[in-house]
Order: structure tokens, then C-alpha cells, then sequence
């Protein structure tokens, strides 16, 4: 086993991203939101199940293992399994077509799916292997979801801020990407003013399109924060009382630099109320009459983050919403990491064709500001590992099947796309995360 390295290299996601995480707890039901437009395979199907019953219909309850195999006279065409659950004390499961084993994975919830891309059968098997006592699901779907749309896979990449940007980054592990979103290369200070190098910014679009033409880039811009003022201060200020400077100074390095749009995060650590609220809408709103599209306005935020009125909603183009395993990966469940993520979002009114859903490429222990970084334990885990041990630590991940059906679900969904954080900790063989991202939505 490798070595835990401590986050010394996310200084900027702990301080600018993560800790924009909070308990997520929703009031919408994600089964109620998500309205599946196809026909469910299992409405015409055959259920058997480990105790002897055979039924037309779809119920398991038991405790520990147990399985239903769900079987058709004649061969069905399906590429996407849904799973619904009353409770969530389902730990382990298996799926089997044809009796053999395609998926293991951990945990349902209300809503778990299992992507397996384009698969014909006579018979499907869910084995529950285990579970925090008697557990019971409700239904399953099992449909052929078209693949016919756009879905933006966005890199999300630290660039080195000493001497060469690219130094130390393996570009063969972020060449394939749709978007990308670059940091921490600028800064902004109270009164708006920019801390930026065009030339340097320049040639790293330069650089990125000399590898991926069609790609869009999108630069971070950071609160510059010293010993006197903390960043949540400088963006106060900034956006309160030189909205127009900052604005300006945006819009004319994104003309320079080739750039296509710009990406502001928000903390919300520091008790913002109303006003602080009315400071970010109107300096959107600035913003959007300086940089007109084809220029993008993106911004990072929490998914239960309402400080956007519906103006604002309107003029931004790109929401990277915060999943809560970003920096504390211990409770990283489909159900609390997605299901939960998307119930939110439906409460806060968030356009979901312009949201995007963060995937670390990392497990972090937030208790121990421990970085685990994935390329380091893939072997281990395979593509239907969830967790390693590392001496006496055991470390969850969001392994390959875990991302794959992540992004299938947000595809079926209707989410713009997903951000890799920290691309870099990939792997470049068949357990890569971006492959599985890309299996997903092809």
C-alpha cells in the first residue's frame, strides 16, 4: 500500500471549494423528480427469488443475503438497471446477467442505478450479500436510455503557480475532457484589481487547445486574502463597491488571454445574509453586460445555496454544485452523495441543465487532513472496489463503477455534466475514472 499523503497540494479546494459543503438533508424526493421516459423491461418479466416464491412482481425483504432473479422467454435489449429501496440499510449487492457477474456495488438507498452499457438477456439476478439488518426493496427498472445528447465532462485542474504552469501535470490524463476549469493562476483583491499574468495565461489555452481544439476553458479567479482580511472580506468588498472595476478588469483578460468564460466560488462560512445576497446578484448582473456570450459565466456553489435570484440564474451560465464527498469522503453513499446532492438542487430552483456535479478523484479524511489519492489504490480496488485499508485506516473511494453510474445518472437526469477534481490522480489504463465517466455517456 502506498503512503497517506497529507492535502498539502488542495489548499485552495479546501479553503475555496470544500468547506462550502454542508449536511445535505432534502425535502424533495429523488424518485419523485426523476420521471424515467422509457419502458421498464421488468413490467414484463418473470421474478424468482432465494426462498422459493416465484411472482409477477418486484418485492425483496429479508435480512443478510438474499436475491431475486428477474428472467424473460426471449431476450431483452437494456443498458441501465434502477434500484429503489425503503430505508437504506442495504450494504453490499451484486448484479448477474446471464448468471454472470457484471456489477458489485455498495449500498441503494432510495435510488441507486447500475450502468451497464448496451446488454441483451434472458435474465437479470440483484443478490443483497449483506446489510445493517432487515432491509426492503420496493422496485426496479430495468430500460435501454438513449445515449443522444451533449454531457460536459469538465477537468477541474491546478496548475503550478511557480515557473512552468504545467510542470508536474500529466496532460495524457486531461486531454480527453470537454471543459476545463483552470486555477490558481488569478487573483482579485478588495478593490477588484487583478493579480494575473496575461502571457502566462495566453499560452496555457494556447497549450490546452494545442491538445483539444474544440475544448472550452475556463479560468478561476480567486479572493486574494493577507494577514489583515480574510478572502470572504475581499469579496465583500469587491463585489459590493467596484463591482465595475472588477468586472472590466475580468472581461479584458478573458479578451487577452483566449479564455472562454470565468468561474467565481462563494464561501458561505462567514453568516452572509440579504445584503451580502444582493451584492453578488447585482455584481452578476454587471458582470453579464461586460462579458456577452459566447463568454461563460460559471460559479461554485453548494446545493442548497439560494443567494441567486432568478435574474442572476438566468445570466450564469455554468453552476458547479459541491458534492459533499469533496472534502470528507467517510459518508460517500450513491444515496448521500448524488441522490441527496440532486434533491437540493430541486429545492434551491437550480437550472439543472446548467449543473454540473463535482467527482473527486481522491478520498479526503476530513478528520485527519488525509489525502488518498485514487491512481495510488486502483489496483486495489478494481472497477467494483468502494474501500481499501491503509494500516488500520480504512479509506473509502468513489471507485470506477461508483463514477461510471454517477454520471450515467446525471446524464438520465438531465445534468449539463460533471467536474473531476484533481484529474490528475487518475489512471491512464482501464480503471480510469475519466474512461468510466465517458463508458457512461457514449
Amino acid at each position: 500500500m502506498k503512503r497517506k499523503t497529507l492535502i498539502l497540494s488542495l489548499t485552495v479546494i479546501v479553503f475555496t471549494l470544500a468547506t462550502l459543503c454542508g449536511v445535505l438533508a432534502g425535502c424533495s424526493d429523488i424518485k419523485t423528480l426523476f420521471d424515467v421516459n422509457a419502458t421498464n423491461l421488468a413490467d414484463y418479466a418473470n421474478f424468482s427469488y432465494s426462498n422459493g416464491d416465484n411472482k409477477i412482481n418486484f418485492s425483496l425483504k429479508a435480512s443478510g443475503e438474499a436475491w431475486v432473479r428477474i428472467s424473460w422467454d426471449s431476450a431483452v435489449a437494456f443498458n441501465e438497471i434502477f434500484l429503489y429501496e425503503n430505508g437504506n440499510n442495504v450494504q453490499n449487492f451484486e448484479v448477474y446477467v446471464n448468471d454472470n457477474l457484471v456489477s458489485s456495488e455498495y449500498g441503494i438507498g432510495k435510488m441507486r442505478n447500475v450502468y451497464l452499457g448496451y446488454t441483451t438477456a434472458t435474465s437479470v439476478t440483484i443478490k443483497i450479500l449483506s446489510s445493517s439488518g432487515t432491509y426492503k426493496l420496493t422496485d426496479i427498472g430495468i430500460y435501454n436510455l438513449p445515449r443522444n445528447r451533449d454531457f460536459h465532462s469538465t477537468a477541474f485542474v491546478r496548475l503550478n503557480e511557480n515557473g512552468d504552469p504545467f510542470d508536474g501535470v500529466n496532460l495524457s490524463q486531461i486531454k480527453n475532457y470537454t471543459d476545463y476549469i483552470i486555477y490558481p493562476l488569478v487573483y482579485f483583491d478588495s478593490e477588484g484589481n487583478l493579480n494575473a499574468n496575461g502571457k502566462e495565461l495566453s499560452e496555457i489555452t494556447r497549450k490546452i487547445r494545442s491538445f483539444n481544439y474544440t475544448a472550452k476553458i475556463h479560468l478561476m479567479i480567486l479572493p486574494e486574502s493577507d494577514e489583515d482580511t480574510s478572502e470572504n472580506d475581499v469579496r465583500h468588498s469587491a463585489f459590493k463597491d467596484y463591482a465595475d472595476a472588477l468586472a472590466d478588469n475580468v472581461a479584458n483578460l478573458l479578451k487577452s488571454s483566449g479564455f472562454d468564460g470565468a468561474v467565481f466560488g462563494f464561501d458561505f462560512d462567514f453568516g452572509e445574509n440579504l445584503f451580502d445576497y444582493g451584492s453578488y446578484n447585482d455584481f452578476i448582473e454587471i458582470l453579464r453586460g461586460k462579458i456577452m456570450s459566447p463568454y461563460e459565466i460559471g460559479v461554485f456553489i453548494r446545493p442548497d445555496a439560494k443567494m441567486f435570484n432568478k435574474q442572476s440564474k438566468k445570466l450564469i451560465d455554468n453552476f458547479y454544485v459541491q458534492t459533499p464527498n469533496l472534502d470528507d469522503n467517510t459518508q460517500s453513499s450513491f444515496y448521500n452523495t448524488v441522490c441527496q446532492t440532486l434533491e437540493k438542487l430541486k429545492d434551491s430552483d437550480l437550472p439543472k441543465s446548467k449543473t454540473y456535479l463535482t467527482v473527486p478523484f481522491y478520498s479526503y479524511d476530513k478528520e485527519s487532513e488525509t489525502l488518498y489519492k485514487y491512481c495510488d489504490y486502483a489496483a486495489d480496488l478494481g472497477k467494483f472496489g468502494y474501500k481499501v485499508t491503509v494500516g488500520e485506516t480504512e479509506v473509502p473511494f468513489n471507485g470506477y463503477s461508483f463514477v461510471r453510474d454517477m454520471a450515467a445518472f446525471c446524464y438520465d437526469y438531465g445534468i449539463a455534466g460533471t467536474v473531476s477534481v484533481c484529474p490528475h490522480y487518475d489512471t491512464t489504463d482501464e480503471l480510469s475514472l475519466a474512461a468510466a465517466i465517458k463508458e457512461a455517456v457514449s
